[in-house]
């Protein structure tokens, strides 16, 4: 059982990190588009986003937030893998398994997610003016201790929970008709995305909201005034580089999930 557990986990990681590389300028994207940090977040659709983004900031903006994502993110998917598969061998139930394996892992997704994507929204003003990982998190502690790191934790519960029991359920269902590993993992990708983007995009705007005067003390608040000034649409602010992003994000994760997986037996 170790064995198998240890072989789980060691694939997760390695997808987590082919992952980040496959789809961090997406991700880049999708987060300026749906926080409300940037003063152009109003108007900028995404192609004149990645426009304006290269040049005032050049190509390095779109992998502000790599690193820690890079340093954290293959422990983030080793845990959900191993918590997916505890679950789904107790309870039977791949839906049930995904679920509470994107719920309970969110104790360790979310301070890397809120990093990832305070650094993401950082417009640098010049030389010297672009905060690191190291400088953003201690800001964070001094700011708020390490609750800054849980900001945007309930809506990011209310994603996971059913986004991966669907990304799962797809995954299991595909893989086991033998369909292609990387068209099931877009396709549970994009399961997960389709499903959850309303409350993803208040994850975004409670994480990356104004350390000193922020606009929303709850995450209600924050759905409320998103649906108020822009209705229904304000929630699928983003929606083209989510998608694009996960598709290829998790075709590129399952697909080396599946092949270590595979070598490791």
């Amino acid at each position: 059982m170790a064995t198998a557990t240890q072989a789980t986990m060691s694939a997760g990681a390695l997808s987590g990190f082919c992952q980040v590389l496959a789809e961090q300028p997406f991700d880049t994207i999708k987060v300026r588009l749906q926080s409300r940090a940037l003063a152009f977040d109003a108007f900028l659709g995404p192609a004149a986003l990645v426009r304006h983004t290269y040049a005032a900031e050049g190509t390095r903006a779109f992998f502000q937030g790599v690193t820690p994502r890079l340093a954290t993110y293959s422990g983030v998917k080793a845990s959900l893998f191993a918590l997916f598969e505890a679950f789904r061998e107790q309870t039977g139930s791949v839906a049930l398994a995904g679920a509470a394996a994107g719920g309970l892992n969110t104790a360790i997704s979310c301070p890397q997610d809120v990093l990832k994507s305070r650094l993401q929204v950082q417009v640098a003003s010049g030389p010297g003016h672009y905060l690191g990982p190291l400088a953003t998190a201690k800001l964070l502690l001094e700011a708020r201790g390490v609750a800054a790191f849980y900001a945007g934790w309930l809506p990011l519960v209310c994603r996971d929970v059913p986004g991966y029991a669907l990304l799962y359920s797809v995954y299991v269902a595909g893989t086991e008709r033998r369909l292609p590993t990387a068209l099931v993992g877009a396709a549970s990708g994009l399961a997960f995305y389709v499903s959850t983007l309303p409350v993803d995009r208040v994850k975004t705007v409670m994480m990356t909201q104004p350390l000193d005067r922020p606009a929303f003390s709850s995450a209600r608040a924050a759905f409320l005034e998103i649906y108020a000034a822009n209705g229904i649409l304000g929630f699928y602010r983003g929606c083209g580089p989510t998608l694009a992003r996960t598709a290829c994000g998790q075709a590129v994760a399952l697909s080396v999930y599946d092949w270590a997986s595979r070598r490791a037996r």
